[in-house]
């Protein structure tokens, strides 16, 4: 790749990330916001038997998609319309097998926790599997739009399910519909999005089945069912051990935790591994760029998700006081845990996007099982000893083994050294230890000084201290991360500034005869033996693309053979 493209390549995939993760901060804040106002209408008990309703269909689930999407994806140019039709055929076949199936073992299913209520897991079972019948529609346009890095578009039904998800289960709580509220809420805003989809870029399809071309398709796929089958046991089997052993009030306790310490992963992780892997995929073949462009996001993906887990663990007792209610001070232990386990697991997911573009996603599945056996190994006994807390650390510590696993695979899927990602991660490491431990000492310091509620002067108000614990941690530990982040690692400081810059305002168009370009600046282009500038793609009609001597960016582009999409953020 020569530097124009890398130059707009990077560009590119920094916006596609920080709008995938933005989308997502957006759409988990909205959850987190809905959660804490549904826990508050709803019992733990609602949320173990939804928890387990969803448990299998997750599980059969895991073969809805059959790894087809990524398959197209990774083809890139290469994909067909014959392509697009074939999978569309395979996933509708797939999708009414596996409402059948999951109509089939919903009593069976419910009948394997008797601790449990096993007539509501049955019936919310059954009526959540209607969801099969109703994602597929989303898989055309959804895929198209990631393999034209199209993330903006991907925002619109994106919020609308989010915003359908969040409105539409309070509503039905509080009218009164006990865990059916989060049953209809679900499977109305699958159907938001399904058709958000189609509105935005369209499902059109020609029914098609070709072996030719569904072998290959189901070739690439199989590591990524099985990868994502393992996925799913890892993060469920705990719920199916609590749910059976303790029954659906622990079972909700733990749950309501553990998506809390999720968030790291689907915060961060998850949407910046997502946003980067169709990009990976154009550069799979260079490996030097591969290289330098996984490790610069994977150094800013691991500057955020190191202190929200530590920050997560070292604030579970006011976060869950404040935002979940006494009801739920059971989860507080959990929640302190499972924020290690959101650092493990952001690791592990953010290296899944390397290995699936440069087409070994069995190292996935490979990385998932190591995963779950030691899970299962540690689950039982944990559990019966301690109750959700074992259960927790039973599944913190093997996530956190295979992290360092995973770093020593993308080492070598880079032909690199471990030691670049070590180098990357110490500055964040350090600076989000030292954050915690202040933090904690702010809370100790807190706690014996403040009376159990503080009056606001001039105003006939008053906080409680847990708050102000809480809201001095936040800004304290904000402070004190980036302050020391500054110095601990002043090049990813300073690339995060740069990078928000350029998503939030992009960078300047030098005026004519600006003078020198620095050879630094990731965005210099030196061609024909003319003088250097910089290249600023175009962002609408208001933003004038930025004039070079070959005329504007898009002949530039023609003369690197670059296609529009490619040109265009």
């Amino acid at each position: 790749m020569g530097p124009f493209p890398r130059a707009v390549f990077r560009q590119r995939t920094t916006e596609n990330i920080v709008i995938n993760v933005g989308l997502q901060w957006f759409n988990r804040i909205l959850g987190v916001v809905s959660k804490v106002i549904l826990v508050r209408l709803l019992f733990p008990s609602d949320f173990g038997i939804f928890a387990l309703a969803t448990g299998l269909i997750g599980f059969v689930g895991t073969f809805g998609a059959f790894g087809l999407d990524y398959a197209i994806i990774q083809k890139g140019k290469d994909a067909t319309e014959d392509d697009y039709n074939v999978a569309m055929t395979l996933r509708i076949v797939i999708a009414v097998a596996l409402f059948a199936v999951s109509l089939a073992f919903a009593v069976p299913w419910a009948m394997l926790y008797p601790k449990s209520d096993p007539v509501a897991i049955a019936a919310t079972t059954e009526v959540i599997a209607l969801v099969y019948l109703v994602t597929p529609w989303s898989f055309v346009p959804s895929t198209r739009l990631i393999q034209e890095l199209r993330y903006r578009t991907i925002a619109v039904p994106s919020l609308a399910s989010q915003l359908a998800n969040a409105i539409l289960p309070i509503a039905l709580a509080l009218a009164g519909f006990g865990v059916w509220a989060l049953v209809y809420g679900y499977l109305l805003s699958q159907v938001v999005s399904a058709g958000a989809y189609v509105l935005v870029r369209g499902a059109r399809f020609k029914p098609m089945f070709r072996s030719e071309i569904a072998r290959p398709l189901l070739g690439y796929a199989r590591y990524l069912i099985a990868a994502a089958l393992l996925t799913f046991l890892i993060t469920n089997i705990d719920n199916f051990a609590v749910g059976r052993l303790l029954g659906d009030t622990p079972l909700g306790l733990y749950a309501v935790a553990y998506g809390f310490g999720y968030l790291p992963v689907s915060l961060l992780s998850s949407p910046a591994g997502g946003a980067l892997f169709p990009s990976l995929t154009r550069i799979q073949k260079d490996v030097a760029a591969l290289r330098d462009a996984y490790l610069e996001s994977f150094s800013y993906a691991i500057v955020l998700i190191v202190p929200a887990a530590i920050g997560l663990s070292v604030l579970a007792p006011e976060i869950v006081h404040i935002l979940l209610g006494d009801r739920w001070i059971g989860a507080t232990v959990p929640l302190l845990i499972l924020g290690f386990y959101g650092l493990g697991r952001g690791l592990v997911d953010f290296s899944s996007s390397l290995f699936a573009a440069v087409g070994t996603p069995r190292i996935i599945a490979v990385q998932n099982l190591y995963i779950l056996i030691l899970s299962v190994i540690l689950l039982v006994p944990l559990t019966l000893s301690y109750g959700i807390n074992g259960t927790s650390v039973a599944m913190t510590v093997p996530v956190l083994l295979v992290a360092v696993v995973s770093l020593r695979h993308s080492a070598r899927t880079l032909q690199g050294r471990l030691t670049d990602f070590v180098d990357r991660l110490w500055g964040p490491l350090v600076a989000a230890e030292t954050m915690g431990v202040v933090v904690f000492a702010a809370r100790w310091a807190l706690d014996t000084v403040l009376p159990s509620r503080i009056g606001i002067p001039f105003v006939d108000v008053s906080v409680s201290e847990v708050t102000i614990v809480l809201l001095v941690g936040i800004v304290l530990g904000v402070a004190v991360y980036f302050g020391l982040l500054k110095y601990a690692d002043p090049k990813v400081y300073q690339g995060v500034k740069h990078h928000i810059g350029l998503v939030i305002g992009g960078l300047p168009c030098p005026s004519q005869g600006s003078g020198y370009v620095p050879e630094s600046h990731p965005y210099r282009v030196t061609y024909g033996g003319r003088e250097p500038v910089l290249l600023v793609p175009r962002r609408g009609k208001r933003r004038p693309s930025c004039e070079t001597p070959a005329g504007s960016f898009q002949s530039a582009a023609q003369t690197f053979d670059l296609d529009a999409s490619e040109s265009e953020v």
